[in-house]
Formats: C-alpha cells, structure tokens, sequence
C-alpha cells in the first residue's frame, strides 16, 4: 500500500499572507477596525454557508 500523497511540503515554500498583502493599504487597516462578530450575527439569519438563492442580486433567476 502506498502512502497518501502530502502537499504540504510545497507550502512551505510559499510565502505567507502576510508578507503578500500590505498592511499598512487602507482596506486592510479598515478590516481591522470592522466589528465581524456583529456583522455576523446580523445576517447569519439570512445568509447560511453554501446556500445559493434562485434568485440573484440582479433580479434574474441564478
């Protein structure tokens, strides 16, 4: 039997995110400022983890 193939290896080679993204561009600093827990409990009743509505934001049928 073989062994599982391991990708993991190949992202050692990769850099972080952090050194990809600048932290110091406005739409980073501003995410850091975003209160997600609030936004999350706001629409968690609406919108659910991989459900797509039939209706898109268009108006059209997805």
């Amino acid at each position: 039997m073989s062994k599982p193939r391991d990708d993991r290896q190949k992202d050692l080679l990769l850099p972080a995110l952090d050194q990809i993204i600048d932290m110091g561009h406005p739409l980073v600093r501003l995410a850091s400022l975003i209160d997600w827990n609030i936004l999350n409990e706001r629409f968690s009743s609406v919108c659910q983890a991989g459900f797509r509505s039939s209706v898109s934001m268009t108006g059209r049928a997805a």
